[in-house]
């Protein structure tokens, strides 16, 4: 169904209307007069036509979406003042009053919270004697978030028949856009974290992964990261019990089955040393420089390194110690961490489907 010009254009001049009113700056706004945003025939046709298919929060003031227009997907950055790219993956368009007035009423794109009220009064708001006041879109866009289209080019890895991994392409998107990321990554970890994104396996809860790139502490992007580790438990302590008993379902929907019915779960630090002691040796090799970093020496499991890490944010008992780390060491932690993911979802990939 094709989308109201006249709707979108209420909403959009309604919220500017709001914005100007909650900001008590005493200037009234006359509501006497129908505006609207300009469009010529092509323009129109986007605003008609443009087909929302899914949209993602990631920060407060950050989001993305995709949408459809001409059996061509489109990839959409809203809310940060990012730096237009253009990659084999991802071509930037020219946002167009179609486009701008469709995306604000969908997407319920806000106003920017440094606009200023009296600006908007002024330049938005004026006395017309005309009934209807016509407006160039770049007028208006300049008071919202800053939004920015791509077209998704056909052979693009997040794009699968016609759905589109939004979250695996913010996670690509926010890698090329390093302003958006806070924490201070190696070259070589933000490296792992694309090649997951666009590579690794289908399985893997890439929101998690997304949540920990755009994470501004350590510790949480550490948790995100964990959870993904998690994931795996029931595999080094069910697999060789799941073969033995000749199971046609995966391992992981039988490891759901025995949590629900007899309350067991695979405990952490075995199930995570089994794994650790199993990964690729440049994993084993970071954990070891970040042991060293803590305990003073390299002997012991590296699993209960991870371990005790995760309960020292978890956990605030006496028995729970502190630890801490500076960004070089939590960096090797992500990366030695991000390489046990990508090692072990891609092994057993089809075991991790319910």
């Amino acid at each position: 169904m094709s989308r109201n010009m006249i709707t979108t254009n209420q909403y959009i001049f309604a919220v500017l209307a709001d914005f100007v009113q909650t900001s008590n700056i005493g200037v009234p706004i006359s509501d006497k007069n129908q505006r609207y945003i300009g469009t010529d025939t092509e323009e129109k046709e986007w605003l008609k036509n443009l087909k929302i298919l899914v949209e993602q929060p990631i920060l407060p003031n950050f989001k993305t979406a995709a949408f459809e227009f001409e059996s061509n997907k489109y990839f959409v950055a809203i809310g940060w003042h990012t730096h237009k790219i253009s990659d084999e993956l991802l071509q930037i368009i020219e946002l167009n009053a179609g486009i701008f007035t469709a995306l604000v009423s969908e997407l319920k794109v806000i106003v920017n919270q440094n606009a200023s009220p009296y600006d908007i009064a002024n330049e938005i708001f004026y006395e017309s004697e005309q009934e209807k006041i016509k407006y160039g879109f770049s007028q208006v866009a300049k008071f919202f978030e800053p939004i920015y289209v791509y077209q998704i080019q056909d052979n693009s890895p997040f794009i699968n028949q016609d759905d589109i991994d939004i979250i695996s392409l913010s996670g690509f998107y926010a890698i090329k856009n390093r302003q958006i990321i806070s924490l201070n990554f190696s070259g070589s970890t933000l490296s792992r974290f694309e090649k997951l994104f666009i590579e690794g396996s289908k399985n893997i809860p890439c929101e998690n992964l997304l949540l920990s790139l755009v994470s501004v502490s350590w510790k949480y992007t550490f948790l995100d990261i964990y959870r993904c580790i998690e994931r795996l438990f029931c595999i080094s302590a069910l697999e060789d019990f799941h073969k033995n008993l000749k199971i046609g379902d995966s391992l992981l929907k039988f490891s759901a089955d025995i949590e629900n019915y007899i309350g067991w779960r695979p405990k952490e630090n075995e199930s995570l040393n089994k794994l650790i002691e199993n990964s690729p040796e440049e994993a084993i090799h970071l954990f070891r420089e970040v042991k060293v970093s803590i305990d003073g020496q390299e002997e012991g499991k590296y699993g209960e390194l991870i371990y005790r890490v995760r309960n020292s944010i978890v956990h605030f008992r006496p028995a729970n110690e502190g630890i801490k780390l500076d960004d070089e060491n939590w960096d090797k932690l992500i990366n030695s961490s991000l390489l046990v993911i990508d090692y072990w979802y891609n092994k057993y990939d089809k075991q991790l489907k319910i």
